[in-house]
C-alpha cells in the first residue's frame, strides 16, 4: 500500500461530563484563548461562509451510444474510451450529517489538500465523504475520520463504542471548527470527553510531531478574524487525545478547511482559522503522522494478556507507578514487559501488575522504587514535592524517564525536581557507574531514527542516564530519552528513544540496581 510510502516522512522530526462549562475548560488551560465569548464570535453568524454550492453531475451518454442500428436484440458495442486510471488510496473520510450545510460548506478541502500533498510532496491519495451511519470500526481501510461543520452536534453511545473500536486499532479522528464557529468548539470538546473519560484532551506543545513531522512550523499564523477573536501568532491551539504515546484524536478550534479548500478571506467570507500556508502544512504534518504511526498501535492487547496474568504479590518485587496532576499513563504494558524480561534475566520473583501511587500519599513509602513517565508538562504541588523529599530521604528511589524523549516533561521533571530537592540538579551517571554494567553490558545504545537525527549521531550512543545522589545513594535515575517504547517492542517511529534490545537491558540493569542498593 501507498501509505508506507508518506512514512518517511517521520525522518524530518528532529469527571463527569456535565461539569465542561467555560470555567472548567478555562481552568484546564485548554480554551483560555479559544475567544468564545469575543465579540467577533458573536457576531459569527454575520459573516462566516455559506456552503459552497453543489458541482453539477457530468452529464450522462445516451444509452443509445453504444448500440448497434436495429433491428434488435442486438450485443452493445465494446466502447474503445481510455479508460481511468486506478483511484489512489483513501487516507481520509470526511464524515457526512444530515445536513449539507453543516458539514460541506467547503466541500473541496480534503480533495484541495491531498491535490496540494501531490503537487509539492509527489504523493497520491484520495479522500471521500462517508455517511455517519457506516463509518468504519475498524481503520484497515480509511485510516483517518474527519468531521468538520458548524453546529452543534452530540453522538450516540453507539457510535462512541464504534469510534472507540476504531481508534483503539490505530485509526484517527480529526475534528474542526469550519470558520471557527463557537457552537460547534463547545460540543467537540463535550463529545472528547464523552468518549475518552479517562483519557484528559490536552494542548499540543511544538514539541508535538504535528509541528514537526514532515514542516518544521515554528511560526504557526493565524487569519485576521482568529486573531480578533483570541488566537496569538506562534502559539499552538490544536487539542488531542492520546491512546498511549499515539494521538488518536485531534481538535482544530481555529479552522483548517478553508485554508486546506485554498479560500481567502473576503467581506463576506470571515475565517476564524488558520492561514493557508500554516493549515495546508498542519494537514501535511498530520497526514504524515497517522500514516506513520498507524501500525505502530497494533501490538499491545497480546502483550497485556501475556504479562499480566500473575496476580500474586506475596515475595515479589512490585513497582509502583507515580499519579500526578498530568498525563501520566503512557506505554501501559511497558513495566510489565520490563518486569518480564528482568524475572527472566535475574530469576527474580516479580508482580507483573504494577500498582500506582500519589506522590502525597503515604502509599508512597510501601514502594523501594517508584517509576515517573510522560510526555507532557506538569507542576507538583507543595504537599507531592514535601512528601516526596521525605520518600527520597528515606531511601526510596525514583526511576523516571521521559516518554518518546519529549521535551515538554523534560523541562517539567528537571524543574520539579530541583524544587523537590532544594536546588540539587540532575547529573549525567559516569560511563563507569555499575549501572551501566551489571548484569546487561550497556555501554553503547542502538538510538531509534528520530533519536539519531536529532543528535545528529550514528548508530550507537552511550547511555544518557542521570541522577541525583541523596546522603550517598543514588535516589533519583532519570532517562531523557525514551525507553518504555523499547520495553514494549513498539513500533513508535517518532519516539526519541533508545531501540528495544537496548533499552530492555537498561531498565534491567536500573531495576538490579535499585533491587541492591
Amino acid at each position: 500500500m501507498k501509505y508506507r510510502v508518506l512514512t518517511f516522512m517521520f525522518f524530518k522530526f528532529t469527571a463527569a461530563v456535565s461539569v465542561l462549562g467555560a470555567s472548567s475548560l478555562v481552568a484546564q488551560g485548554l480554551v483560555d484563548d479559544f475567544g468564545l465569548d469575543s465579540k467577533v464570535t458573536e457576531n459569527e453568524e454575520e459573516y462566516t461562509c455559506k456552503p459552497e454550492p453543489q458541482s453539477p453531475s457530468p452529464g450522462q451518454h445516451s444509452s443509445a451510444e453504444s448500440l448497434p442500428p436495429l433491428p434488435l436484440p442486438v450485443t452493445p458495442q465494446r466502447r474503445t474510451e481510455k479508460k481511468n486510471p486506478p483511484r489512489p488510496p483513501v487516507l481520509i473520510a470526511k464524515i457526512a450529517t444530515d445536513k449539507r450545510s453543516d458539514w460541506a460548506t467547503n466541500p473541496s478541502d480534503t480533495k484541495n489538500l491531498l491535490k496540494w500533498m501531490a503537487k509539492e510532496l509527489d504523493l497520491d491519495f484520495s479522500s471521500t465523504n462517508l455517511p455517519r451511519a457506516k463509518i468504519p470500526s475498524t481503520p484497515e481501510d480509511i485510516p483517518v475520520l474527519y468531521r468538520t461543520g458548524h453546529r452543534s452536534f452530540s453522538w450516540s453511545e453507539q457510535m462512541r463504542k464504534k469510534l472507540r473500536s476504531y481508534l483503539a486499532q490505530g485509526g484517527t479522528l480529526v475534528l474542526d471548527a469550519c470558520c471557527g464557529r463557537k457552537e460547534f468548539v463547545k460540543s467537540a470538546l463535550k463529545e472528547m470527553k464523552r468518549l475518552f473519560p479517562d483519557r484528559p484532551p490536552y494542548r499540543l506543545t511544538f514539541d508535538h510531531p504535528l509541528y514537526r513531522s514532515f514542516f518544521d512550523i515554528e511560526d504557526v499564523k493565524y487569519r485576521k478574524w482568529a486573531r480578533k477573536a483570541g488566537a496569538e501568532n506562534g502559539e499552538t491551539s490544536a487539542i488531542g487525545i492520546d491512546i498511549e504515546c499515539r494521538t488518536a484524536v485531534v481538535f482544530f478550534r481555529w479552522d483548517v478547511s478553508c485554508g486546506w479548500a485554498g479560500l481567502e478571506d473576503s467581506e463576506r467570507h470571515h475565517c476564524l482559522g488558520y492561514t493557508i500556508p500554516s493549515a495546508r502544512k498542519l494537514g501535511a504534518n498530520l497526514m504524515a503522522y497517522v500514516t506513520a504511526e498507524r501500525n505502530a498501535a497494533m501490538s499491545l492487547s497480546k502483550a497485556k494478556e501475556f504479562v499480566n496474568k500473575d496476580k500474586d504479590r506475596s515475595g515479589k518485587i512490585t513497582i509502583a507507578q507515580v499519579k500526578y496532576d498530568g498525563i501520566w499513563k503512557t506505554r501501559e504494558a511497558a513495566l510489565p514487559m520490563l518486569l518480564q524480561t528482568f524475572h527472566d534475566e535475574t530469576q527474580t520473583p516479580v508482580r507483573f501488575s504494577s500498582d500506582t501511587v500519589s506522590l502525597d500519599s503515604e502509599e508512597l513509602f510501601q514502594s523501594p522504587l517508584v517509576y515517573m513517565t510522560g510526555h507532557h508538562g506538569f507542576s507538583l504541588s507543595a504537599a507531592e514535592r514535601q512528601n516526596l523529599r521525605k520518600y527520597l530521604k528515606n531511601g526510596g528511589i525514583l526511576f523516571a524517564e521521559a516518554c518518546c524523549g519529549r521535551s515538554s516533561f523534560d523541562q517539567a521533571f528537571r524543574r520539579e525536581i530541583r524544587k523537590v530537592l532544594n536546588g540539587q540538579k540532575l547529573q549525567q551517571l559516569p560511563p563507569d557507574h555499575s549501572i551501566f554494567h551489571f548484569p546487561e553490558e550497556t555501554a553503547q545504545t542502538q538510538p531509534r531514527p528520530a533519536l539519531a537525527r536529532s543528535l545528529e549521531s550514528g548508530d550507537s550512543v552511550p547511555p544518557f542516564l542521570k541522577g541525583i545522589k541523596i546522603d550517598g545513594h543514588l535516589g533519583v535515575i532519570y532517562a531523557p530519552y525514551g525507553l518504555a517504547c523499547g520495553w514494549e517492542l513498539a513500533q513508535c517511529p517518532y519516539c526519541r528513544g533508545i531501540k528495544s534490545e537496548d533499552a530492555l537491558a537498561l531498565g534491567v540493569n536500573i531495576l538490579s540496581y535499585a533491587t541492591t542498593h
